[in-house]
């Protein structure tokens, strides 16, 4: 290779990799479930993302052994890959932290405290959080109001948890009809007064009642995660609906403004699903990723 060669190609891999501040990261949900997680990884470290983030329920389960956790987070090591973050979701539909029954909110911060101890075993520092929604279709199960207390309340007992373990706990803004607004999610956040007590935010989630480059400005260094995903909205013809990256109406020049001026470090994950029809989905997502993060 000549010198001429040599420059050429560092100025290429330069142009192609994110800022510095960002960390390209992938969910695991753009896998198959019965893939093994070590492939998954590797598969992931190939395509150009250096973190990756897994689910309870899709990735492992709530009862995993710490010799099992331990291999998984060697795993990921061995393939250059960092695991950013733990969905906790899936135990929170059994247990909802927000039920009438105390007893079944007990056993929601339970499996949240198992989650932080997974997170420690696996080498993630933050967990994403889906504890509550307000109700199932049109029928209305819990109150805005209540569920506002109570999920206050039962957080708090897991909060010194999450401290000594150094795991973040970070609601996301998910379409469960609770948290709004970016004014309502840094209410929620800031009344904990806890560095670790903070916040996922998604950006297509929140394009049917607002936008995202707002919520990134009023959220600021609350934002310890983030999601891409693209969303298309309504033109009355058909139903708003979430896309392709680069194919909604997310103003991503906009957003990577706003990351910017909060100063956010961290890992930026598209969350997308697998699609057995599309083997170059994942390489097409890591293509999407870097053009967007020029952007900043």
């Amino acid at each position: 290779m000549t010198r001429r060669d040599l420059l050429w190609t560092t100025c290429v891999a330069a142009a192609a990799a994110p800022p510095s501040q960002f960390v390209k990261g992938i969910c695991s949900i753009i896998f198959p479930k019965e893939m093994p997680r070590e492939q998954a990884f590797k598969q992931a470290k190939e395509a150009g993302f250096d973190a990756i983030e897994l689910s309870i329920g899709y990735d492992l389960e709530l009862d995993i052994s710490p010799v099992d956790a331990k291999r998984l987070r060697d795993a990921a090591r061995d393939a250059g890959i960092t695991i950013a973050t733990l969905w906790v979701s899936e135990p929170f539909q059994k247990y909802p932290l927000n039920s009438d029954d105390a007893a079944v909110r007990e056993k929601g911060v339970d499996a949240l405290r198992r989650a932080i101890g997974i997170a420690t075993e696996i080498g993630c520092e933050a967990l994403l959080l889906y504890p509550v929604r307000l109700g199932s279709g049109p029928r209305l199960q819990y109150g805005y109001e209540v569920t506002w207390q109570r999920l206050t309340a039962e957080l708090k007992k897991a909060i010194p948890d999450a401290e000594r373990a150094r795991v973040y706990l970070n609601p996301e803004n998910v379409w469960n009809k609770f948290l709004l607004s970016p004014l309502e999610m840094r209410s929620f956040v800031d009344q904990f007064h806890s560095p670790w007590l903070q916040t996922h935010f998604d950006a297509g989630n929140v394009m049917q009642y607002g936008y995202p480059e707002d919520w990134i400005l009023t959220l600021g260094p609350r934002i310890k995660r983030i999601h891409f995903k693209d969303y298309k909205l309504s033109n009355r013809a058909e139903q708003g609906h979430f896309a392709d990256l680069l194919e909604g109406d997310v103003n991503w020049k906009a957003v990577m403004a706003a990351l910017v001026k909060i100063g956010y470090r961290g890992p930026v994950s598209p969350e997308i699903s697998y699609d057995p029809k599309d083997p170059e989905k994942i390489r097409k997502v890591s293509a999407a990723l870097d053009k967007i993060l020029a952007l900043a």
